[in-house]
């Protein structure tokens, strides 16, 4: 089994544990090793680490989003998403290697707050 797969796996059961808890639940996933480099999922939305000045919706066109609520350049991007379970893990492991600029074998981390 690759890094990667291993990876959607986990973001897989943190989405669903996240859809099925009380409001308000989260998780957060990091790069292991540069806790700067995260995507933290809260039931149909996405906050994460956004390192680029252009507009998110420009950077995230072939991303299948609902609105970007709120970005700042350099910093975050927080946008509405509607997806599967399944649908929504290969959004975020998309978006860690994509946007973050993971290799496919990045290791992941879930992080509990």
């Amino acid at each position: 089994m690759t890094a990667g797969s291993t990876n959607i796996e986990m973001i897989e059961a943190a989405v669903l544990e996240t859809n099925n808890a009380e409001e308000g639940a989260f998780a957060t996933f990091e790069v292991r090793g540069n806790s700067d480099l995260f995507v933290q999922y809260i039931v149909d939305g996405i906050n994460a680490r956004y390192p680029f000045s252009a507009d998110p919706k420009e950077t995230l066109r072939t991303f299948p989003i609902l609105s970007v609520e709120e970005w700042v350049a350099n910093e975050y991007v927080w946008v509405g998403i509607k997806s599967s379970v399944r649908d929504t893990a290969i959004w975020i492991d998309r978006y860690f290697r994509e946007i973050l600029g993971r290799d496919p074998d990045y290791e992941l981390l879930r992080k509990t707050d």
